[in-house]
């Protein structure tokens, strides 16, 4: 099931071709959520999230656009569907009516909005390092659309070399996120992670999650700059977004991290997120 711009769909072979023409351009801003039982976590949150990207994308931002009402259609996707007593992921992108022209720049929107289950169970895999082209450490690198291609293109640069994910570096070339998310590195009771000043991606579940360690005294929480070298130097390392969850890091080049403090980290923050429904 598929919701386009407030329509329900059993497929897009269903969609009429009026509204399928809309998807031939990149989508303007693109957003994933965690659904527990069929509401969001977070919610308000996103949703602040999500209008601040608009407003610097330029388009026209509908004042139905509101908090009730992405949690409306989500609903309506769910209808009565059993899925809805499972953890979703929702994948929601926004796309323009029209192509900006002299006369007309600023063009309203529509959207599109899917679901698909996410487990969220401890899984591990091996990554690499993405060299080939960089992100810029400024604040338009902080939205998730600016480099989506990017990280696209860095995920098949690990498949082909036999990985499953891979770390980006920014133009200082230091560590700045990972094909499946933030990039957190535990040692020595210090939770460290590149800083929003090196170009990584402003995610609700980052700060979420940073928030969280922040309230809890026995973690020092550090948002610096990462030099590639330092990652040996820790003892775990793991990805986090609202696309793939909690991916736990076994080994980067030579060195292989354990697991042990992590697990624990992700047990607390899915029932953290369950509660905030």
């Amino acid at each position: 099931m598929i919701n386009f711009n407030g329509k329900c769909f059993s497929g897009f072979k269903s969609v009429p071709e009026d509204l399928l023409r809309l998807l031939i351009c990149l989508p303007v801003h693109t957003h994933h959520l965690l659904a527990f039982q069929g509401k969001i976590s977070l919610l308000e949150a996103h949703y602040f999230s999500i209008m601040a990207a608009l407003r610097r994308s330029r388009v026209d931002i509908p004042m139905h656009y509101t908090l009730t009402f992405f949690q409306e259609q989500m609903d309506a996707l769910y209808g009565g569907n059993d899925s809805q007593k499972a953890v979703q992921r929702i994948s929601l992108k926004f796309y323009r009516n029209q192509n900006p022209t002299i006369e007309a720049p600023i063009s309203s929107l529509c959207f599109v909005m899917q679901t698909d289950p996410i487990l969220l169970k401890h899984k591990d895999l091996e990554l690499t390092l993405y060299k080939d082209h960089y992100v810029f450490a400024n604040a338009y690198s902080n939205l998730f659309q600016s480099y989506e291609s990017l990280r696209k293109l860095a995920q098949v640069y690990a498949y082909e070399n036999g990985f499953e994910a891979a770390l980006l570096l920014n133009d200082h070339k230091r560590l700045v996120e990972s094909t499946h998310g933030a990039v957190f590195l535990i040692s020595e009771g210090k939770v460290k992670t590149p800083a929003l000043a090196e170009g990584t991606v402003n995610c609700v579940l980052r700060t979420a999650f940073l928030d969280q360690l922040k309230k809890e005294s026995e973690w020092e929480v550090i948002e610096t700059e990462i030099p590639v070298f330092s990652i040996q130097q820790a003892e775990e390392m793991f990805l986090l977004s609202s696309e793939y969850g909690w991916v736990q890091i076994r080994q980067f080049r030579k060195k292989q991290f354990k697991y042990d403090q992590s697990i624990l980290l992700q047990q607390k923050l899915w029932e953290s997120l369950a509660r905030q429904l």
